[in-house]
């Protein structure tokens, strides 16, 4: 059994003090254990929701996680921010929310650590890249597989098979959370299987082998034609890289069971990694080596205490606004093939600059761009 330690807190260091945009689901069940988990280095003093029952529902979680203090609670997240002065924002708020409430957190210059996506569309990638880099902003997207040791030992194992030739990914969820609220719609949600919960095996799938130069993506049937929900539930993708390695990536809502499985296959052998286990075989499937961790894994506090780690790390921020940007061309593409119903190449000459700016909104390729349309709606032909 591997398990994820936190850094410990250096003697004098100071603690940071903490606000959170959003005190829903993710907030309550995620963020506040790992906040209270790491009172040693980060104070949450502030947050702030649209409903009137979040402070209530924030407080009854802080003291379930046996912290008693109440931090102070505001309605909209302007008035908190001219109220408090923190040093770090978590934004756990509905994705179209996200980038206005972003940017003004850049503005201020306040670092913040945002739940997926980066972004819903290429566009907006870009815009928020520019405003990290011009206000000297530091921005980190809560991906939290990149912090697991399971997925961390998987990234080292892929040296260890030899020359990667390719793989498959399965991520499937059985869940009808999408089928209404925010998450039911293209212009709010961003997307279903692909950007909301298929966003972090695709950042998975860019951390193993980078960014893919030929995508071809389709979407199955809604399970339920008649529902109002206008977001795909069911998507299967392939995606070849310059290297030539070539891989297929199947994302649903809607099956039976929740199930998440990688394989990669090279030269010398496999891994198979579940979120539980991975495993590593030879050409003649002889085990080679195993690893296992706890299901219900952390999901919070590895992001947390690496973004406390690297704060004042530029290269650091960097990095992880070029994999946001990647991520989001890679998403658009998908969508773009969709729609199209043909092989789609990422926007390469956009994404590899190492200073993105600000463009145009986004189009199918060849077109011109359709303004105020989600990427998703356009795939699945809202529009």
């Amino acid at each position: 059994m591997i398990r994820w330690k936190g850094s410990v807190n250096l003697p004098g260091s100071p603690v940071i003090r903490c606000a959170v945009i959003g005190a829903g689901h993710r907030t309550v069940d995620d963020y506040v254990p790992a906040l209270v988990g790491l009172s040693s280095r980060i104070e949450l003093v502030a947050a702030c929701d649209v409903d009137p029952a979040a402070e209530t529902r924030l407080t009854q979680a802080l003291a379930r996680n046996g912290h008693a203090a109440r931090p102070r609670f505001f309605s909209d997240h302007a008035s908190l921010l001219d109220a408090v002065d923190p040093g770090l924002v978590i934004v756990a708020t509905p994705h179209h929310t996200h980038h206005e409430i972003t940017l003004e957190l850049c503005r201020r210059g306040i670092p913040v650590l945002k739940e997926k996506p980066f972004a819903l569309s290429l566009a907006e990638a870009r815009d928020l890249a520019a405003a990290v880099r011009e206000h000297d902003g530091h921005l980190r997207l809560c991906v939290q597989r990149r912090h697991h040791p399971l997925y961390l030992g998987a990234k080292e194992a892929l040296g260890r098979i030899g020359a990667v030739r390719h793989f498959d990914a399965t991520y499937q969820l059985s869940t009808d959370a999408y089928q209404a609220g925010w998450r039911a719609e293209a212009k709010t949600s961003g997307g279903g299987a692909i950007i909301d919960m298929g966003y972090h095996i695709i950042d998975l799938l860019h951390w193993f082998f980078g960014m893919p130069s030929l995508v071809y993506a389709s979407a199955a049937p809604k399970l339920v034609p008649d529902a109002a929900y206008d977001i795909e539930e069911t998507t299967l993708s392939t995606l070849t890289y310059p290297n030539g390695v070539t891989g297929v990536l199947r994302l649903s809502l809607c099956e039976s069971r929740k199930s998440e499985l990688i394989r990669v296959y090279g030269s010398d052998g496999h891994i198979e990694l579940t979120r539980d286990r991975l495993d590593r075989f030879d050409r003649s499937h002889h085990l080679l080596e195993r690893l296992t961790g706890e299901r219900s894994w952390d999901p919070a506090s590895g992001v947390l205490v690496s973004t406390l780690d690297h704060l004042s790390d530029p290269d650091f921020t960097e990095r992880e606004v070029q994999d946001g940007v990647r991520v989001t061309a890679t998403i658009e593409s998908l969508y773009r093939s969709i729609s199209l119903q043909t092989s789609v190449r990422p926007l390469h000459e956009e994404t590899q600059d190492a200073r993105f700016g600000s463009g145009h909104r986004r189009g199918t390729a060849g077109t011109e761009p359709v303004d105020g349309v989600s990427m998703a709606e356009a795939a699945i032909g809202v529009v």
